[in-house]
């Protein structure tokens, strides 16, 4: 879908919110704390989290730019990503109860510490779709997964409901199986991979937000996928084991195998903050669309993180377009087990009601 496109579709969804009639008196704190709750299951880099919300006769959605990483998200792209998540999900909770969320996402220009990046309204009330209730159960059961996979491929059918699920958020989708692109995309992987291994602020960040006792955020050792076991993957995934005590464990029958998973490329036409908040809805829709489909996903995104290498990764690919997010995808190993929950901030660590 086009930008224009998807600029017409939210004209449209406003127009029709007018009609209806909104209703704020819907959204109540109780209400709030519980789309809040959902919202932070949303996937962000190194688990950030970086959120605000704040519950006026509206449920606004900010920024949380402390929670920046300055240096492997310098521009906020992946801050974006990461809060246009959040909002899918709340969008989908408000589902839940019946009513229609009317999101506003705000123009660009101003600094993201002084404006909100969405606002959610009341616009009327609509049952539940089926398929809405079974993306809100696949919430809690998407992780991301960055051990090998089960080498089955995705099928036609399986690609084209997640290009679906991304093109209906206003985003497009595409899955290579070019050999030729997916070799320019595993260079590109690998050089980014080299380059954050060799940048010493980087590996600092990254310690900075690895976690070796509980906590409320960060990166927990047991998600982390050991590095001391020889692995032979097509394409390269960031090494977060910092300290040897990563815990996600690998199925013997796939450690050394040559892994040659399903990508998935997620992008946009333009590359404004109001282009990467809706990537991240795309982005979360499609993740739990994937897992609706018995599938597991991880990130890749090092080749987009950096400037360089994001113009190299854009002739690369033809000129798509903005590629906001490459995914890695497959279906489960059956002897791995299920992926333990991130942890995630309390409701009021990042909820304001006034």
């Amino acid at each position: 879908m086009s930008t224009e496109a998807a600029q017409s579709l939210q004209a449209a969804q406003s127009l029709q919110a007018a009609q209806s009639g909104s209703s704020s008196a819907d959204l109540t704190t109780a209400l709030a704390r519980e789309v809040v709750a959902t919202a932070a299951a949303a996937p962000s880099i190194h688990n950030t989290q970086p959120w605000l919300w704040h519950l006026g006769s509206e449920l606004t959605l900010r920024a949380d730019l402390d929670r920046q990483l300055t240096v492997v998200d310098p521009d906020g792209r992946q801050l974006l990503l990461s809060c246009g998540a959040a909002l899918y999900n709340a969008s989908l909770a408000l589902r839940m109860h019946g009513l229609q969320p009317q999101i506003t996402l705000f123009p660009d220009g101003d600094d993201l510490r002084t404006r909100p990046l969405a606002r959610i309204s009341i616009a009327g009330r609509r049952p539940p779709r089926e398929a809405e209730c079974a993306l809100v159960a696949a919430i809690p059961h998407r992780h991301t997964d960055r051990r090998p996979f089960d080498p089955r491929p995705l099928s036609a059918t399986t690609i084209d409901r997640l290009r679906v699920a991304a093109e209906e958020q206003g985003a497009w989708l595409t899955a290579p199986t070019d050999p030729n692109l997916r070799l320019q995309v595993a260079v590109l992987l690998s050089r980014a991979d080299w380059i954050e291994a060799h940048n010493a602020d980087y590996q600092a960040e990254l310690a900075a937000w690895s976690r070796t006792a509980p906590a409320p955020d960060g990166i927990p050792r047991s998600v982390v996928v050991p590095t001391d076991i020889p692995r032979r993957s097509e394409f390269p995934l960031r090494d977060l084991d910092v300290d040897l005590t990563a815990a996600a464990g690998i199925a013997p029958e796939l450690a050394g195998a040559i892994e040659r998973p399903g990508i998935l490329l997620i992008g946009t036409d333009a590359d404004t903050a109001t282009d990467r908040l809706r990537a991240g809805q795309a982005m979360q829709r499609v993740l739990l669309t994937a897992t609706t489909l018995g599938l597991v996903t991880s990130p890749m995104s090092q080749a987009i993180d950096m400037e360089g290498l994001r113009d190299q990764f854009r002739a690369a690919t033809g000129g798509l377009g903005h590629v906001q997010m490459i995914l890695r995808v497959g279906y489960p190993h059956p002897d791995s087990p299920p992926m333990p929950a991130t942890p995630r901030r309390t409701v009021a660590d990042v909820l304001r009601i006034s």
